[in-house]
This record gives structure tokens, sequence and C-alpha cells, in this order.
């Protein structure tokens, strides 16, 4: 059944009374950040925020009105995102959001959110030819979080577009909410310790090598490979190692080869804690695992992912991660950060920037595998990581119906190491669409 654009416009004027009436009936919501959000306001600014954009590629072009009914509809049952940021003494914090949310046309990949632009959201979606986008700030969901809110709006766009849509894996937005859903996963899960037992060690590390090149004045740059999924696990099985420990063996087999220096490199790698711990939440629930490659590792792809392999076996063990969750959470326990203003916090972290360095070389971001129906009417999904010009390269990865789209989002004009990554996998037998 396709809609008018008469029916369009009443569609879009009962979803907008729709959504007002919920608001009117739902209780204000108003929440602390979770423990890993709590740094992402304070240390943003007006032209670097923490940004991370996750696209769904249609099989048709995308219809704008259309798809503003839909995130009008799907919105009110995500309230975790109906939110807007607010300033607190000590900490910010959420409050609901009823304003109006609109659908914008694709500006710069991953520009910084101007909440007078998107009625105080932090969020935006944008839509382009086929292109239905989500851009986030970091400060309110993780990638898996985030994930679940866009399969959402686009299964409803589907629905609004006339078609039957059965996916069992997408929340619907008929749906009532769930408390667990807006809980902070870190506090759920914490289990007191003392500050002897505070495994700082974690939070810290010796600087990595940089990947340098010409800062881009155009905005981010992208290169992206799409490759059988398949072909990447049977390489990967060959070894003995997971698909992400695979990836990640051959990205930094590949930074090796074009940076030439002696300096270890760090990989990134976020790790879902939601399959380690119970949680719903649609905030941020993830770690960092840092893994540390020395010069004398890279002999070959296979020696970088078997070794990947070995620290990520360790790094996310269950008493590694209570460990973890247990300092993150006492570290802001602790009664000087409660007395101190924001005010104060801000300016002196933002001060302490200044003579900061990172702590990776890169971060590689596995979304992992999206079972999607044809009725969905997506061809794939794909991640586009926040760079800077500190960390100037991330790679994110969305497997999709065995399609595995790998993007790079670069700050800097050279494709030095996309093009040699690329060229790595295909030597290993795996052939790259780009």
């Amino acid at each position: 059944m396709q809609y008018s654009k008469k029916a369009v416009a009443k569609l879009s004027d009962e979803s907008k009374n729709a959504a007002e009436n919920g608001d009117k009936k739902r209780k204000k919501l108003r929440f602390q950040l979770d423990h890993s959000a709590k740094f992402y306001p304070i240390m943003s600014t007006k032209k670097a925020q923490s940004l991370f954009r996750i696209s769904a590629l249609m099989k048709e072009d995308v219809d704008r009105d259309k798809l503003q009914i839909a995130l009008n509809e799907v919105l009110p049952r995500f309230e975790a995102y109906s939110v807007r940021l607010k300033k607190g003494y000590a900490w910010h914090f959420f409050e609901h959001n009823d304003a109006p949310c609109k659908v914008f046309d694709e500006g710069a990949l991953l520009k910084p959110i101007d909440p007078d632009e998107t009625n105080g959201y932090w969020f935006r979606v944008s839509a382009a030819g086929n292109k239905i986008i989500l851009e986030i700030f970091h400060a309110l969901a993780d990638g898996n979080g985030a994930l679940a809110f866009l399969k959402s709006i686009v299964k409803r766009y589907r629905e609004v577009c006339g078609f039957t849509v059965e996916d069992d894996g997408v929340i619907d937005w008929q749906s009532e909410p769930v408390s667990e859903e807006t809980e902070d996963g870190f506090e759920k899960n914490y289990k007191p310790i003392s500050l002897g037992q505070m495994n700082l060690k974690a939070l810290a590390g010796k600087v990595p090598h940089r990947i340098k090149g010409t800062l881009s004045k155009d905005g981010y740059e992208v290169s992206e490979g799409v490759v059988e999924s398949k072909d990447v696990l049977k390489r990967a099985k060959e070894i003995g190692v997971s698909f992400t420990a695979y990836v990640a063996g051959v990205l930094a087999y590949s930074i090796e080869k074009t940076c030439a220096n002696k300096v270890p490199i760090a990989v990134m790698i976020p790790v879902n804690l939601r399959a380690l711990y119970p949680s719903r939440t649609m905030r941020n629930f993830v770690t960092f695992v840092r893994i540390i490659l020395a010069p004398s590792e890279f002999k070959s792809i296979e020696a970088c992912a078997k070794e990947t392999q070995r620290q990520l076996k360790i790094q996310t063990a269950k008493d590694k991660l209570d460990a973890f969750i247990s300092t993150t959470v006492k570290a802001q326990k602790n009664w000087i950060l409660k007395i101190v203003p924001l005010f104060l916090k801000t300016a002196i972290l933002r001060l302490g920037r200044v003579f900061m360095r990172s702590r990776q070389t890169i971060i590689f971001s596995n979304l992992g595998n999206v079972v999607s129906p044809e009725s969905m009417g997506v061809d794939r999904y794909a991640l586009n990581m926040n760079v800077s010009k500190n960390n100037t390269q991330n790679l994110g990865a969305i497997t999709t119906n065995g399609k595995t789209t790998l993007a790079f989002t670069r700050a800097i004009k050279e494709k030095t190491l996309p093009d040699e990554f690329f060229a790595e996998l295909e030597k290993e037998g795996i052939a790259v669409q780009r």
C-alpha cells in the first residue's frame, strides 16, 4: 500500500499528536549520565564532539516525509534518547525532551551537533539518496544502543511506506518502554572495592605510535571496502582466531608496514558488556580493550592476529572486567569529584587536554552481524567512527546478511593505511569491493 502526499501529511500530523499526547502522560524523566559518559560533555566543544555515525543503505531512495513520520512515532519509545543535556552542580544530567525532532538533509560527515538546530536532541537523523543516517553523541549511547534505535526507525519507515515487515530482532515502536533501558549498566554491576583494589593502571598507558598526515580542511574523509564475511571467517578460522582479532591483526600489520618505526602500536577495541553482564540498557555499556603490539611481533598477519586474540582473551576475562567496572564507578564516587563544581572540572580537564596524548594508534569497532530480512529493504549498514587531529583514523565494521562493510574515517587526506589494509586483505585471498 502506497500513501498519497495528502495521506502522508495527515499521518505526519497524527504521529506528532500521538507523540505529544504520549509525552504528556509520560512522567518527566531525569537521570544522570552513565559512568562511561560523564566526561564526554565536559571535554566536548562546539567544534570537537565525540560523535559516531551509523548509516542504513537502503535498496531504494528514501522518502524524507515518510522518514519524518517514522521518527515522530519511534522516538517516544526510546526514552534514553528523548532527552536534552542539562548542567547540574557537579555533573551534567539528562532531562526528558518533548520538542519536535526534525529529519535533516545529509550534512558534512560527523558535523558537530548544534542543540539549537536539533531542539536540544543530541542525535541527528538525516536522509540522502538511499541512506538513512543516524549521528549521535557518545554521551547518549554506544554503537549497540544506537544501532537498535536506527533499526527501529528503519522498520517503521518501511511500514509507513506500505510494507509488512517482520523482524523479531527490532524493538517495536508500539511496545512500552522498559525501565532497564535507561539504567546505568556500570552502576548495576558495580561491586564495592577499596581504594587499594582499584586498577588505575588500566586507565592509563604509554603513548603509542600516532598516524600523522595532512589534516583535511574540507571535513572528514572516508575509505570504504565491502567483503564477504564468510571469506574473513574462513581465514580467521584457519589461523585459530575470532573475526575481530583477525581484522585487528590485518589492521595492525598494515599500520606497521606504512609507518616503519620502532614504537609500539595500540589498537583499541570496544567490547560490548551486555554479552557478559545482565543489562538491557540502551546507554553506554562497553569497555575498551587496548591491544599493544611491539615491533618484534609484526612478523606476519597471522602473528599479529594471534597476539591480538591472546590479549583479548586475557583482558575480557570476568575478573578483569569486574575490576574495570568497579574501578570506573569507584573513581567517580570519590568525594572530591562530588564537591568540585562542574565549571571547575571543565576548566581543569580542558586545560589538561592540551598536554594529553592519545592512548591509542587507532580504534577498531566491530558492531557484529545484523540479520536484516528482505522486507526491511536494507542493503547494508555502515559505521563511521569519530576522529581528531590526535587520533587521525579509525575503523568501523558492520556485517549485514553476510556482507561486511569496513569503513575508515580519516581526519587526514592521505589514504595510505586504508589502501594498504585492503591490499593485505586481497593478498589473503579476500576480495574487496571498493
